[in-house]
C-alpha cells in the first residue's frame, strides 16, 4: 500500500486539515486528522490517521445506510455503539457514522487522546488504531462499515500486542480511495502536508 511522509508529523494530536463545502445542500464541515504510533501495546498505524469529519451529515439514519453502501463498495452497515475496552482490527479500515446521541472516544490506548463524536460525524479508522468508547449520551449510536474489496465479510477484534500474522495483514490492508458518503479522497487528507493547525477540540 501507499504510505504517507512522516514529516512534521504530529503523534496524538487532533488537527484540523481542511474545511470543505461539498455542493449547496450540504455546509462547510472540518477535517480531523490523528496520527497514532506503535504505544508498545496496540500496533496503531504509523502510516495513516484516524479521519473524522465534524457534523458532516444531516440526514437520518436510512439516508446514511443508502449512502454507505450506494456503490457497492461498502458494507451494509450494522448499527450498535464501541466496545467499552481498547480493541482494533486488522483486516479492513473502519467507518463510523454517529446517527444518535454523542460520547466521547479514545484513540490509540491508554495515553491516547480522547475525541467527542457527536451526531452527524463521520469517522474513518485505519487498521491497528485502537479505540475505545468511554463515555455516551444521548443514545448513541452509530452505522459501522467496512471495504468490500479484498475483505471476507469477517471483521476482527484484537486486544493487546498484535501476531507476526496481523502486523502483516495491517501492513497490507486495502486503503479506500475515497469515502462513501462525501466522495472524497482519503490519501489526501491522510497526508502531513494537508495538516493546518492543532484543533481545540483535544
Amino acid at each position: 500500500m501507499t504510505k504517507t511522509s512522516s514529516f512534521q508529523r504530529q503523534w496524538g494530536k487532533v488537527i484540523k486539515v481542511m474545511s470543505s463545502s461539498t455542493s449547496s445542500a450540504s455546509p462547510s464541515f472540518d477535517i480531523l486528522q490523528i496520527f497514532m504510533k506503535d504505544d508498545g501495546t496496540f500496533p496503531n498505524n504509523e502510516h495513516y490517521p484516524t479521519l473524522i469529519y465534524k457534523h458532516a451529515f444531516h440526514g437520518s439514519e436510512s439516508e446514511g445506510r443508502r449512502l454507505i453502501v450506494n456503490k457497492n463498495e461498502w458494507t451494509e452497515p450494522w448499527v450498535w455503539g464501541i466496545f467499552s475496552y481498547h480493541h482494533y482490527h486488522t483486516k479492513a479500515w473502519e467507518l463510523l457514522l454517529c446517527v444518535c446521541g454523542s460520547a466521547s472516544i479514545q484513540l490509540g490506548g491508554d495515553d491516547g487522546p480522547t475525541v467527542k463524536i457527536d451526531k452527524g460525524d463521520l469517522v474513518l479508522i485505519p487498521p491497528g488504531v485502537a479505540h475505545k468508547q468511554l463515555e455516551e449520551g444521548g443514545g448513541f449510536s452509530l452505522l459501522g462499515s467496512y471495504p468490500t474489496f479484498r475483505f471476507d465479510g469477517r471483521i476482527d477484534t484484537c486486544r493487546g500486542k498484535p501476531t507476526d500474522e496481523e502486523r502483516k495483514r495491517i501492513q497490507e490492508c486495502y486503503v479506500p480511495k475515497t469515502d462513501p458518503m462525501f466522495n472524497l479522497n482519503i490519501a489526501e487528507f491522510c497526508s502531513s502536508s494537508a495538516q493546518r493547525s492543532e484543533s481545540d477540540l483535544t
